[in-house]
């Protein structure tokens, strides 16, 4: 399952750097979005695709990733970005027959397009000023962490180090908090399916007495394991929080020090 970051303003960034019709372009000072990309994207480091504009030869370097359908990422992005850029941000295709596509850069021959080709760029700058064009033909995502949202990440690599296994026990429980109640979901719809489609009196049907006896039973022991999963989750939720003022003051140390850059 892919990973996404910890904090619900970077999990809805996410989402739109995935989602968007237009490539993303992220505000990345803590580099957040770096790592999150990368993990997800695996290819990048088997096919060397994480590069800068400053390569030596940047149209040979997205030749093989837009003919092949890799994934590339370019960091470092400042203010503006290479004009040979742009038939890719504005998707300059010519089709060429009913499915290919072809696309021109850098004003050399045309290059096959896969489909499977995604562009990422990211900038390691807090306040970076992207002309109204560049604006235009990318999706802006800025994921520069708040403070409360690096207080969580803080926290949560604290007890990684401090208390590893509460971490693990935590996300196992979780995990059975999922699971339990998706089996508790499945088990009402079998029941309502069966209740729908029963015939004649319910009180003759004797299989069906057995399914909801079973049901019951089986609903019985779920909700039990939920209640369990709910009141170690807030006894775990207690030991952590005596970390917190380690990470508030990391969090405050870290913007303090931003402030004064």
């Amino acid at each position: 399952m892919e990973k996404l970051p910890t904090d619900d303003l970077s999990i809805q960034n996410a989402i739109m750097v995935t989602r968007s019709s237009r490539y993303p372009l992220m505000i990345d000072p803590q580099a957040q979005a770096t790592t999150w990309i990368k993990e997800r994207e695996k290819k990048m480091k088997e096919n060397d695709t994480v590069i800068n504009l400053n390569v030596p030869n940047l149209r040979e370097s997205l030749r093989m990733p837009i003919e092949m359908g890799w994934p590339v990422l370019i960091e470092a992005i400042e203010h503006t970005v290479d004009p040979l850029l742009d038939p890719i941000l504005e998707k300059q295709y010519t089709m060429k027959g009913a499915k290919k596509k072809t696309i021109v850069i850098g004003g050399g021959e045309p290059l096959d397009f896969d489909d499977g080709f995604t562009l990422y760029m990211t900038s390691r700058l807090a306040n970076p000023h992207f002309s109204p064009e560049l604006a235009a033909k990318t999706t802006i995502i800025d994921f520069t962490v708040t403070q409360g949202g690096l207080e969580q990440q803080l926290l949560g690599r604290l007890i990684s180090i401090e208390q590893k296994s509460l971490e693990e026990t935590l996300s196992t429980l979780q995990e059975e908090v999922t699971h339990n109640s998706k089996t508790l979901q499945t088990l009402e719809a079998s029941l309502l399916d069966r209740l729908a489609n029963a015939k004649g009196s319910l009180l003759d049907d004797v299989e069906l007495i057995d399914v909801l006896a079973n049901i019951k039973q089986k609903s019985r022991e779920v909700n039990e394991k939920l209640n369990e999963a709910r009141e170690k989750t807030a006894e775990i939720g207690e030991k952590r929080e005596q970390f917190r003022p380690v990470a508030t003051r990391g969090s405050v140390l870290y913007f303090c020090i931003v402030e004064m850059i």
